[in-house]
């Protein structure tokens, strides 16, 4: 049997994330769990009457949405190996503990775990599904430091991660003028894949819709969220660089994007990051204290500093 894919779009509180499942005649592979546990057994639910055999469960990078629903997923499919590249092992671990904390206390509660769990390292960066391979790469710049990619050559379908999003907004919280520019550059360089198909690592429902009915016609292609993705953060950088409040940073990017719903707290964030002092009370409260929230492995704030 022909690998197949299966994309689980998670809810809006849970940052309209995916997690891809990858699945043969008896086998299946999940790229990422979920943020809340809500969401994560919802998916549960789907899986479960497709009868496959969950073998892996693969995370591809340390933020919180990717990882959080792990206790869920181990206790539904307790014989699946959960991984990752020993790398992303290392960003989970040095910062699992301080997410639990933030996001507990500040916005989901009993929705996500009291404590994560800590996937396996991988010993070679590629999985085997029924025969066929699944390569991981990791070192991606995307929404944070050292994304992963997962490549399925048999069938041209690239799972992107958050490298790329589409039709959601992207997440520059975590990324300056400087990393934004390698954040493009590993945006063009998913097509040298020469993929049929690109998953992005975040969506709304109708690219969820494409994402289904592109795979039963192998004469279609599906790679839109490589431009969309780079345009997204070349309106950015426009928007950036003119803004002088943080209602002018929003609203600047709802003349592009004021349709765009699925993440549009990110970009309430980032205003209120940049503009502490002028950023208006309609927009969405931070989940935390600025220097203490969205840090990286090694406990410091990749992000643009406040410019005010």
């Amino acid at each position: 049997m022909t690998l197949k894919y299966r994309v689980f779009l998670h809810s809006y509180l849970g940052f309209n994330s995916n997690s891809t499942l990858f699945y043969g005649e008896r086998d299946a592979v999940l790229v990422d769990a979920s943020q809340l546990l809500s969401d994560t057994h919802r998916m549960i639910a789907e899986i479960i009457p497709m009868r496959k055999n969950l073998t892996h469960i693969y995370v591809s990078h340390f933020h919180p949405d990717h990882h959080f629903g792990l206790s869920v997923l181990a206790h539904a499919f307790p014989h699946a190996k959960i991984v990752a590249l020993p790398s992303v092992v290392r960003d989970v671990v040095f910062t699992s503990s301080d997410k639990v904390d933030m996001w507990a206390i500040d916005r989901f509660g009993p929705d996500i775990p009291p404590k994560t769990i800590i996937p396996m390292p991988m010993h070679e960066p590629r999985l085997e599904l029924e025969g066929e391979e699944l390569l991981v790469s990791d070192g991606w710049e995307g929404d944070s430091v050292n994304n992963s990619v997962v490549w399925a050559p048999s069938i041209r379908v690239l799972c992107a991660t958050d490298v790329a999003f589409h039709d959601c907004h992207l997440w520059p919280i975590e990324s300056n003028v400087e990393r934004r520019v390698k954040w493009r550059a590993s945006i063009k360089k998913l097509l040298e894949f020469d993929p049929r198909i690109v998953i992005p690592g975040h969506c709304d429902e109708a690219k969820l819709r494409i994402l289904e009915d592109v795979q039963e016609d192998t004469s279609r292609t599906y790679t839109d969220c490589v431009d969309w993705s780079v345009r997204y953060l070349d309106v950015y950088e426009e928007m950036y660089n003119i803004a002088k409040t943080g209602a002018d940073l929003v609203e600047g990017m709802a003349r592009y994007y004021g349709d765009v719903k699925a993440e549009d707290f990110a970009i309430h964030w980032q205003a209120r990051l940049l503009f502490p002092h002028s950023s208006p009370d309609w927009l969405t409260p931070l989940p935390g204290e600025p220097g203490k929230i969205f840090l990286n492995p090694n406990g410091g704030f990749d992000g643009d500093p406040p410019r005010e």
